[in-house]
């Protein structure tokens, strides 16, 4: 039996719960916000303090400890300095090509683009063979077209890859000769030269490749591989072109690091060890601290015929290591704080 009075008080209960509901709801969205923001910055700082501890663990144990084995007089510090000067044109570059590659899905800057590469090397670190610098430079940039960046870098990144296949390939036969072993080098040039051309033709076919994903019925409603139809074979040659650039400046850096640890490559044959040492490197898969020891180990390998200076050769493959990726690494944990790790609601 209700009681006079009763339904307005009902109906002002009511209320009252709605609006104490849309309180808790926004205080809910709030928290949850503030939540949000702080795990984020938690896993920024832990990705860059591991980040920082294995550029750091690699330089201790690697470099430094040898480094006090060479006679300091012995180092040509204005080809180290050259070689430095040149990181930014290489990654300068790189920021241009990844600009122009994604410039139908997203318009930025080269200043921007050039701080989100060196960001990806650094979050790049942590994952096999640095492949979390795609994502990465996607994720930074704009979550909502995530898909598309993530195809359009890999272009990019493919690129890189296949240029460093055709030199080195070149490399391989101008200096098969020189390799005193029982390795079929006649055998290897062929089977790379046939995966050089194939990994072309898909490579000029790149526009092409949704007619065969979208075969698969998952990836036709995802519309996954949509965005690789807008590249033109003038695009992808541009690209290409901007890839051999950039390809020919850290060859010259690595032939600078060399002469400034007084490793000489005489006539065009020795120089082309260089993309050939490039080439053994990018088959070799590596996590984290390992990547330092296959460096080196591939450059001892290659250089070690020409030059018995194993430790220069060593410590000349580290060095570079430390201009073209720990250097950009550091610079890269500046910017750490554009990184949205969790999805925002």
């Amino acid at each position: 039996m209700l009681v006079p009075g009763s339904i307005p008080n009902i109906i002002l209960s009511l209320v009252t719960i709605r609006k104490l509901k849309r309180i808790n709801c926004k205080n809910y969205f709030l928290k949850s916000n503030k939540l949000y923001k702080y795990i984020n910055l938690l896993l920024r700082i832990i990705i860059g303090i591991i980040a920082v501890y294995f550029i750091y663990t690699r330089v201790e144990s690697s470099f430094l400890i040898n480094l006090n084995n060479l006679d300091e007089k012995g180092l040509n510090y204005t080809f180290l300095f050259l070689a430095f000067i040149l990181l930014f044109l290489n990654w300068g570059i790189e920021a241009v090509k990844w600009k122009y590659t994604i410039r139908n899905d997203k318009v930025v800057s080269i200043v921007k683009a050039f701080k989100l590469t060196i960001t990806g090397i650094t979050v790049g670190l942590l994952t096999p063979n640095r492949i979390g610098e795609i994502p990465a430079r996607a994720m930074l940039l704009d979550k909502k077209i995530f898909k598309q960046l993530v195809l359009k870098t890999g272009v990019s990144s493919f690129s890189q890859l296949l240029i460093t296949m055709l030199f080195g390939v070149v490399g391989l036969i101008l200096t098969a000769d020189m390799f005193a072993t029982s390795i079929n080098f006649i055998g290897w040039i062929i089977g790379l030269t046939i995966g050089v051309v194939l990994l072309f033709l898909v490579y000029f076919r790149t526009n092409k490749l949704n007619l065969v994903f979208n075969k698969i019925k998952f990836i036709r409603e995802k519309k996954i591989v949509e965005s690789l139809s807008e590249f033109s074979i003038l695009e992808l040659g541009n690209i290409l072109l901007m890839s051999a650039l950039r390809y020919v400046v850290f060859v010259l850096q690595y032939y600078l690091v060399l002469k400034a640890f007084n490793i000489s490559l005489l006539g065009i044959d020795e120089l082309f060890l260089i993309p050939v040492c490039f080439m053994i490197a990018s088959f070799i898969p590596t996590i984290l601290i390992s990547e330092i020891g296959v460096r080196g180990s591939v450059a001892l390998f290659v250089f070690g015929i020409v030059s018995d200076m194993d430790i220069q050769i060593v410590l000349a493959s580290i060095t570079l290591w430390m201009i073209n990726v720990a250097l950009p690494a550091l610079l890269g944990l500046f910017n750490l704080n554009e990184l949205k790790i969790l999805k925002e609601d």
